[in-house]
């Protein structure tokens, strides 16, 4: 079990300071939280956000939000019927995901 952590941490440490999507991905907990939170829904929204991210204050929420637009990493889509809200998505991070995820199964499969 302790070589699964290992092999955790150092993938943690690797993508976290490496440049570019793996980068911003795991820069903070919090930017783990959202994007994690973007990536496994669909139509999630600033509001959605804050409401599931109850111990994170709206501001960060926003400036990750910001950061992620300006990277292109987060798309942003106006909802239709109300101009006010902007739907998240992240499709652009789609294969480094499932790339960190098939990574993780073989960490955990090899006990």
């Amino acid at each position: 079990m302790r070589s699964s952590f290992k092999a955790i941490y150092q993938d943690l440490l690797d993508n976290s300071q490496q440049k570019g999507p793996m980068a911003f991905i795991f820069k903070t907990k919090i930017h783990v939280m959202i994007v994690f939170a973007i990536f496994s829904e669909e139509n999630i929204s600033y509001e959605s956000l804050c409401k599931k991210l109850t111990n994170v204050s709206r501001s960060t929420i926003h400036s990750i939000l910001v950061e992620g637009v300006k990277l292109r990493y987060f798309e942003k889509e106006i909802f239709k019927n109300d101009k006010r809200v902007k739907y998240y998505s992240c499709d652009s991070l789609k294969v480094y995901l499932e790339k960190w995820h098939e990574r993780q199964k073989k960490v955990f499969s090899t006990r």
